[in-house]
């Protein structure tokens, strides 16, 4: 019985031999079957990142696209922004040019009104305020103390004044004399509308020579409003 015993030992480990080449060898299918899963599923990972750096270099391409675009956006901004406060400069100089050519044929206008339209004075003050801005008495110069311009110097400016008194919208005649030399030349003003003065327009010299009854209107020619 030991012998027959002896066989089946010998089998034993064979048996156990065979075992283990076959789960070994079903082991070896199942990881390889496992491999090539995981490599279909690396080969795929790996095309999906391919796919995903192609996309991120087409973005970054569109990005560095835009970048340029907002780039050049900016820049024409700026040059245009250059052009409108260039523009805005011209508008502010032709307007400040329309307001000061306004103001001053507004000015023009209102002179040439003036002077259409010349009138008496209301007042002494206001007949003496002219004489003492106008320089009629100095067109020949200053006249030393105890002297007299020539008569025909003082003819000159007696007319002269009266230019200027239209030019200023007041009216102030000149006095001829009937005959003899220009020496009595004078100017005569209406003051107040009844008062008749002298003027010397050679120094603005002024004294009552009479009145007038009614009173003379203020305009001989009335302006418009």
């Amino acid at each position: 019985m030991s012998q027959a015993s002896k066989p089946m030992n010998k089998w034993i480990p064979i048996s156990i031999i065979a075992a283990l080449v076959i789960a070994v060898a079903v082991i070896t299918i199942v990881l390889s079957m496992k491999i090539g899963d995981t490599n279909d599923k690396l080969d795929a990972a790996n095309a999906q990142i391919a796919t995903l750096q192609g996309q991120v270099s087409s973005l970054q391409s569109n990005v560095s696209s835009l970048q340029s675009q907002l780039t050049a956006a900016q820049n024409q901004a700026k040059t245009l922004q250059t052009s409108l406060d260039a523009a805005n400069g011209q508008i502010k100089t032709l307007s400040d040019t329309v307001a000061s050519q306004t103001t001053t044929i507004n000015n023009q206008a209102a002179q040439i009104k003036t002077m259409s339209y010349p009138r008496h004075f209301t007042s002494v003050p206001e007949l003496a305020d002219f004489l003492q801005k106008d320089d009629t008495d100095k067109m020949f110069g200053v006249i030393p103390p105890g002297q007299q311009p020539t008569d025909i110097q003082k003819a000159e400016m007696a007319f002269v004044l009266q230019v200027k008194a239209a030019r200023a919208g007041y009216l102030i005649t000149v006095n001829l004399p009937l005959a003899g030399g220009l020496d009595t030349i004078t100017d005569r003003a209406v003051v107040g509308g009844n008062q008749i003065y002298m003027i010397r327009a050679w120094d603005d010299f002024i004294q009552p020579y009479g009145t007038v009854s009614p009173a003379i209107p203020s305009y001989p020619i009335v302006p418009p409003p």
